[in-house]
């Protein structure tokens, strides 16, 4: 139980060290992670789209 308490720990001593972030995004980054973010859901979704279609085929 105390190796157990022990990762907790070290895992919110993490999660504290890393609450707020190191670097500042200008908005054309945040804008090209959107668009990745998108492309991404878009990937997933043609090949979610692909697998049902060739199951059902």
């Amino acid at each position: 139980m105390r190796l157990f308490s022990n990762i907790v720990q070290n895992i919110r001593e993490i999660n504290h060290r890393y609450e707020k972030p190191q670097i500042e995004m200008t908005p054309f980054v945040k804008l090209c992670l959107l668009v990745l973010r998108l492309y991404l859901l878009g990937l997933v979704g043609l090949l979610i789209f692909k697998f049902i279609t060739t199951w059902k085929g």
